[in-house]
């Protein structure tokens, strides 16, 4: 189905653009990555540095959490650790996105083509101005 603006797609992909990187993710695993926030949220700090430890992720997801009696405690915390470790890095180290070290608690995006960062980019620009309009 066409935008009703009928405004054509803006992008950079093209064969080169995914010869570039090493990295090329199959894209039923690309999307199913994009598909949660914390995921999205998680993707988007790993963009800005090279790597973070667990502990360190962890902490800066909790303090993107609210609940409803307010800023997220200890068992939150405990909750989006266990969910990081047994759900959301083994689904984007399968994907080829993110390498994670079990023993040392490293998590880094691996090398991937420049259109994979624009989409990550774009989801958390639709994501944003969605909450805007709520």
């Amino acid at each position: 189905m066409a935008p009703s603006n009928d405004r054509p797609l803006e992008t950079s992909l093209d064969a080169e653009s995914l010869d570039s990187a090493s990295i090329r993710p199959p894209p039923d695993d690309l999307f199913r990555a994009v598909a949660n926030t914390k995921r999205r949220q998680l993707l988007a700090l790993l963009a800005t540095q090279e790597t973070i430890a667990l502990d360190d992720l962890t902490d800066v997801l909790v303090g993107m959490a609210t609940t409803t009696d307010g800023p997220a405690g200890p068992d939150e915390w405990a909750q989006v650790k266990i969910e990081l470790v047994h759900a959301h890095l083994p689904l984007l180290t399968e994907a080829g996105l993110v390498e994670y070290d079990e023993d040392s608690g490293e998590v880094r995006l691996r090398s991937l083509p420049d259109a994979v960062y624009e989409l990550f980019e774009f989801a958390d620009e639709y994501e944003r101005a969605v909450e805007n309009r709520q």
